[in-house]
């Protein structure tokens, strides 16, 4: 099955609803503005769950991009060894205003290698799939050239997407009617991933897609490469409601950056 098509398999309608309530909370940013790599790990509890962060550019820039490590495994930019076994992720960007970008979805395995070990997406040791993150592909994000300003990220599982712009929510809780926070991967029929009989608790979070039955960890490992500054914010779901709280606080970054540069 395509990645592009994973999430065909619900025939769910698009429709928009309240999604998450967001209490969004910016980490000290860096006391310079020089443009590097920050990276960040953490762990879900819940295949609803959602982490957020944004980055900054002084200038129009080439060279920025995003990578995850939690799925198959690496070194990432703090030259920390990643482990494998986290589920399979999605980056979901937006523009300060909360406008969607296109989103940032796993693989595919690179073929030939490029010897970019950032840009080289590799497969997994227990499912063979390669399914980390490389943000931006040529096709996600033509011409490579991102203008200077905040962009937010979302980081979540493959199963719970963004649906469109920011305030339109994401999949599980917006087309899906899940609570918030819940698990849904290890069900069996078409919202999970497991076949009959299955093999993991049907309550469990994290089972893969690629290989029906096997439980992932929440594991996750992003690092958001050649930016002037990055934050990771503290994000407490609260289902049926909503709040621009994030949208506020981009703005504040927002503005603290224009402050810099002035």
């Amino acid at each position: 099955m395509r990645n592009g098509d994973k999430l065909n398999k619900y025939k769910m309608p698009r429709f928009r609803i309240g999604p998450l309530l967001i209490v969004f909370v910016l980490f000290a940013l860096p006391a310079g503005m020089t443009a590097g790599t920050f990276s960040f790990t953490g762990v879900f509890q819940y295949d609803t769950d959602v982490q957020f962060f944004s980055f900054t550019l002084a200038a129009p820039a080439t060279g920025v991009a995003l990578r995850t490590w939690s799925y198959a495994g690496g070194v990432n930019g703090a030259g920390q060894t990643i482990g494998s076994g986290g589920f399979e992720p999605t980056l979901n960007l937006y523009q300060s205003d909360g406008t969607q970008m296109n989103p940032g979805i796993s693989g595919p395995c690179s073929n030939p290698l490029s010897g970019n070990p950032v840009a080289d997406l590799l497969p997994d040791s227990i499912t063979g799939a390669c399914a980390d993150v490389y943000y931006p592909t040529t096709l996600s994000f033509p011409g490579g050239l991102w203008s200077p300003g905040t962009y937010i990220v979302a980081l979540t599982l493959f199963a719970n997407q963004g649906i469109g712009n920011l305030s339109d929510g994401f999949f599980a809780p917006s087309i899906l009617g899940l609570p918030v926070p819940s698990n849904f991967t290890c069900q069996v029929g078409p919202l999970g991933y497991q076949g009959t009989p299955p093999t993991a608790p049907v309550t469990d979070p994290f089972c893969d897609e690629w290989s029906p039955g096997v439980e992932r960890t929440g594991a996750w490992a992003l690092d958001i490469l050649n930016v002037d500054s990055a934050t990771q914010a503290a994000a407490v779901p609260e289902p049926g409601t909503l709040s621009f709280a994030l949208l506020g606080a981009a703005t504040v970054l927002a503005a603290r950056f224009r402050t810099r540069r002035g």
